[in-house]
């Protein structure tokens, strides 16, 4: 989703000619529909109308720019009913005040969130109000299906109340009532409970002390097995773990620590030589870019322990279900993720797991990744305390059981984690090469064109390139880089001279 004040003001370049044609003014709201119909680039006055833009005629809406097709996008608001009487009307909501149909003040609306595609409003951002944060004095109000806009007033279900309401209580309360009833438990049965929980809490914190070793041996086993496993090995697990691109980001601009030697046994870079693009250029056509990454300071520890991080946020990102997030979470494309104020939802969590920003949405809920972890832990040790109840000897079973099970889940998530396999690693760069153009052309064994520079990635094509068995080149040739071009930039370098005839 995107937030309307996000889009006041930004440019809006026509794609054919990659002109700058105008810039949004305002945002035209249909309160009727509760939906975004497109944008104001013009006012009316004494010599013409106003011009808009409708949203369904928008390509792009991006960090700097909103693109459309071509000028022709932009038209007399005449030509549009709907968005005409509206801004006949004068339709004014900023400043409205929301309030629940028994009376709860829920703040002054000053923003509203919505849906690029379908213009949808998915909230609104308020100040003051019943749930106004200490700190920023806002909050964010799920926008019900069922609003009624007053000339002073908006009216919202009082089921919108609960919407607004954290429910980490639900955890807290499941984990209270287990702590209560082993204690209770306890009590009867003696030790063998207490010791119990105590072998199954040592357990758990010897399997995260075991798997984060393992972790570390892994890198450290990786590193001494490259050295004897020959440069193509030592290259490939690099490029696995640090695409190419990136390494190529990293060394531009640094200093080789050691000398860089080719395969050949000539001198590439001596120590202390600054590496600029055209020897990263050179190392990867020499094959020996991975020997120059790690001269410049790479290492691959790192980028295995944000892996780590990032497998254990996917499998822990639903603990931000029900929680406040207080502060935005974006996309580097400017989508938005979870608003701030806004009570996390399984849809945001989806739209965290498409876009790869799990840690992100924990982070903006005030969870870490161990945090997280410990929380879903948690939730299983109160599943098991509840069942303590029946009997001792049962009770202290179960326990032993949940630990040995939680045990063997922790052995085989490290494993998975330490297994990856090519085959998954391979799924993963697909999936970020699908809709990115190519920096060079695609051939077949028949020197076929599978794809030529700068067109995009489609399925077809990976699957083309798979069975010609290109892949590697295909996945290796992705631009990943993210345009940033300026009004001035997009201009030609000369006005042009007009030819009569």
């Amino acid at each position: 989703m995107r937030k309307g004040k996000d889009i006041i003001g930004k440019p809006v370049i026509a794609y054919d000619s990659g002109e700058k044609v105008d810039n949004v003014i305002d945002l035209i709201f249909d309160q009727n529909d509760n939906r975004l119909l497109g944008f104001l680039v013009k006012e009316g006055g004494l010599f013409g109308g106003a011009k808009v833009l409708p949203l369904y005629l928008v390509k792009a809406i991006g960090v700097d720019a909103i693109i459309i097709p071509d000028r022709e996008a932009i038209a007399p608001s005449k030509n549009y009913a709907d968005m005409h009487n509206i801004l006949h009307n004068n339709n004014i909501l900023n400043g409205t005040r929301i309030m629940t149909t028994d009376g709860r003040n829920l703040g002054k609306l000053i923003d509203f969130y919505f849906d690029e595609t379908s213009g949808i409003i998915e909230g609104y951002e308020t100040s003051g109000g019943l749930f106004a944060d200490a700190y920023s004095g806002r909050s964010f109000v799920p926008a019900p299906k069922t609003l009624k806009i007053g000339r002073d007033v908006a009216f919202v279900p009082v089921e919108t109340v609960a919407l607004m309401e954290e429910q980490v209580g639900g955890l807290k309360a499941a984990m209270q009532t287990a702590g209560s009833k082993i204690q209770e438990t306890a009590q009867v049965a003696g030790t063998k409970i207490q010791e119990t929980a105590q072998i199954a809490g040592t357990k758990i914190q010897e399997t995260a002390q075991i798997a984060g070793t393992k972790l570390q041996e892994t890198a450290q086993v990786t590193g001494e097995k490259l050295q004897s496993a020959g440069q193509t090995a030592n290259s490939r697990l690099t490029d696995a773990i640090v695409d190419r691109s990136a390494q190529k980001q990293f060394v531009v601009g640094k200093v080789a620590q050691q000398t860089v030697i080719d395969s050949d046994a000539n001198l590439f870079a001596k120590a202390g030589t600054v590496i600029n693009e055209s020897m990263a250029d050179t190392a990867e056509r020499l094959g020996i870019l991975d020997r120059l990454y790690k001269s410049a300071g790479g290492n691959l520890t790192e980028p295995l322990s944000e892996r780590f991080n990032g497998a254990v946020a996917g499998l822990t990102v639903e603990q931000a279900q029900g929680r406040r997030a207080q502060t935005a979470v974006y996309t580097p494309e400017g989508y938005i993720i979870a608003a701030q104020g806004q009570i996390v939802t399984p849809q945001a969590i989806d739209r965290a797991k498409v876009t790869h920003r799990e840690s992100e949405l924990l982070s903006a809920v005030g969870l870490s990744t161990p945090a997280a972890a410990q929380s879903r832990a948690g939730a299983l040790v109160a599943t098991t305390g509840e069942r303590l109840q029946s009997s001792t000897s049962a009770a202290s079973e179960r326990i032993n059981e949940s630990a040995a099970n939680m045990w063997d889940r922790v052995k085989e998530t490290a494993s998975e984690l330490q297994g990856r396999s090519a085959h998954a690693l391979e799924e993963k760069r697909i999936k970020g090469a699908l809709g990115r153009p190519t920096t060079r052309v695609i051939l077949d064994r028949n020197d076929g064109i599978i794809l030529n520079v700068g067109e995009l990635i489609g399925h077809n094509a990976i699957e083309t390139a798979r069975t010609a068995g290109v892949l590697d080149i295909l996945l290796d040739s992705v631009y990943t880089e993210a345009p940033h071009l300026s009004i001035d930039e997009l201009r030609a370098p000369e006005k042009g001279r007009a030819a009569l005839s």
